[in-house]
């Protein structure tokens, strides 16, 4: 005897798959309002061949909500024909809900719908399981197989994607048709760019002006005209430098390293410090000064006798 079928929690998992599904359509539109306006300033700022290939993307995730919406109208439908598959009524309706359901089972990311499939596996018999996620009854949904297939977008869908966008953002861009051979996604643009001719003979012209100036000699090593003055020529060792007279004091700007031919002023004669032989003593002359007060001419010989000896 065949088990009883699950009715009662084959629609909560329908439910809860419908409720999962329209969550994650949110939220993928959500993702791409984002990524839609990204593309708007890639096409602002010229960048052609990014924005081609971002919009692949898009139009991946809008055909996937497609797909999810589809999917959820047939988890409704089973929901509310549920009686049926428990009597095991024969409904036209129901064979196509049933195979695009088990068929998108692996490749929605919903986790009630593998439980569901499962539970139809059950009911049915693995074969009809087998068969529905090949599709080879063809009795799933063709928009479904549509929106589900791997393949790449046309160049004139990502056109006309690129052209709503534009518009959407106000961004001026005018699609260039010189490049509909190539593929979508801005790969071909990418595979024929190459460097201009213009970059080789730009190059050859650099490298002459940078030989030309290094033979050039530099206008500070060439030697200055002469106007027939002989100039002296530098010292060349520290022995043919000038001596400098020692100084007790080394923060005279004289006698610094910065002035090497520093003005020397001569000081005083210091006091000797040797004892001179005293001079004999002169007899004093009995008039040492004349009447009228000036002094004699004996006087001022010893005086300037005693500055001589000084």
């Amino acid at each position: 005897m065949p088990a009883q079928f699950p009715l009662a929690k084959f629609k909560v998992e329908l439910k809860l798959a419908s409720s999962r599904l329209q969550f994650l359509q949110a939220k993928h539109n959500s993702l791409a309002t984002k990524a839609r306006r990204d593309i708007a300033l890639l096409l602002e700022a010229n960048k052609h061949a990014s924005a081609e290939i971002r919009v692949e993307g898009i139009i991946r995730e809008d055909l996937h909500v497609e797909a999810m919406e589809i999917v959820e109208l047939y988890c409704e439908l089973l929901c509310t024909r549920a009686g049926l598959i428990d009597q095991a009524q024969n409904d036209a309706g129901l064979g196509e809900a049933i195979h695009s359901v088990i068929y998108a089972s692996s490749r929605v990311e919903v986790k009630e719908l593998p439980r569901i499939r499962d539970m139809l596996g059950a009911k049915y018999g693995k074969e009809l399981v087998k068969k529905a996620m090949s599709n080879e009854d063809g009795l799933v949904n063709e928009r479904l197989l549509k929106k589900l297939s791997l393949d790449p977008p046309s160049k004139a869908l990502v056109r006309m994607y690129l052209k709503e966008i534009a518009a959407a953002y106000s961004v001026d861009w005018v699609h260039d048709d010189s490049d509909d051979g190539k593929p979508s996604g801005g790969l071909g643009v990418l595979a024929d760019v190459s460097p201009p001719a213009e970059v080789d003979e730009v190059e050859a012209e650099s490298e002459e002006i940078e030989e030309s100036e290094g033979s050039k000699e530099p206008e500070d090593a060439k030697e200055p005209e002469s106007d027939g003055t002989q100039l002296p020529s530098p010292p060349t060792t520290m022995a043919s430098l000038p001596s400098v007279p020692t100084s007790k004091n080394a923060s005279n700007p004289a006698t610094s390293a910065n002035n090497p031919t520093p003005v020397v002023v001569r000081a005083k004669k210091p006091l000797s410090l040797a004892k001179k032989t005293p001079s004999p003593a002169k007899p004093e002359s009995k008039q040492s000064a004349t009447d009228d007060g000036m002094p004699s001419m004996d006087d001022l010989q010893r005086r300037f006798n005693a500055l001589k000896g000084l």
